[in-house]
């Protein structure tokens, strides 16, 4: 949580632009994860995001029926219609793989308009990696970032601490065209904890973009 409200507070200084035309997003999800206890989870729904009104909002229909909604700094729970949890988060929404993908941000990971720089660039068969060094002053708090492209689309992303070692790795695949945007309909994350590595996979299908129906559930509304 440390390395994710650093890499917050560097990414995405300047990320009002607007890109190619797409502004909305939704697909059905499925997640499959395992604890440190090697317990597995599975999460289904459905995910909505306009990079205008700039909140994620998931509707689970397994394991439970819910709507989740992230905006700014707040994550919110609701059930049945009604709130029933509220949480200050560090601020994801542009940090996220609907809001980088519509803006066109995607393949660097939105990396070029951070504060943090290219150190080098290497080409490995069909893989371009590029090494990315965050600022002077916070190179004792978190490490490098190296971000690799195939075919010119992001193919993953492993996040290093300061001594060097992989903190966290992502990997995108399964890339499908949906109106000229380019998608990668499988994400697998993998967290290093006490040297043990935790898979969570992340599957998308009945992808719609610039959907101009459902307007409330892309705005959904959350109490004052």
């Amino acid at each position: 949580m440390k390395i994710l409200f650093l890499l917050l507070c560097l990414f995405f200084v300047n990320q009002r632009v607007h890109s190619q035309g797409y502004f909305r997003f939704s697909a059905d999800f499925s997640i499959k994860a395992k604890d440190a206890a090697g317990k597995g989870t599975l999460t289904m729904g459905r995910v909505y995001y306009d990079k205008n009104i700039r909140k994620i909002v998931y509707q689970t229909k397994f394991p439970e029926i819910e709507t989740w909604v992230t905006a700014d700094t707040c994550m919110f729970k609701f059930a049945n219609g009604k709130l029933v949890q509220k949480a200050i988060i560090p601020s994801v929404v542009e940090m996220s793989i609907y809001h980088l993908a519509l803006n066109g941000q995607l393949p660097d990971f939105g990396l070029k308009k951070s504060f943090f720089k290219v150190e080098k660039v290497e080409k490995e068969n069909e893989m371009v990696i590029t090494t990315w060094l965050p600022p002077s002053n916070f190179a004792n708090k978190i490490g490098k970032i190296l971000v690799s492209n195939k075919e010119k689309k992001l193919f993953g992303i492993v996040f290093l601490d300061v001594k060097g070692a992989v903190a966290a790795k992502q990997f995108f695949n399964n890339y499908q065209n949906y109106k000229g945007l380019f998608f990668p309909t499988e994400i697998v994350n993998i967290k290093v904890l006490n040297g043990k590595e935790l898979y969570e996979v992340t599957t998308y299908k009945n992808i719609k973009v610039n959907d101009y129906v459902d307007d409330n559930l892309y705005n959904y509304a959350i109490p004052r």
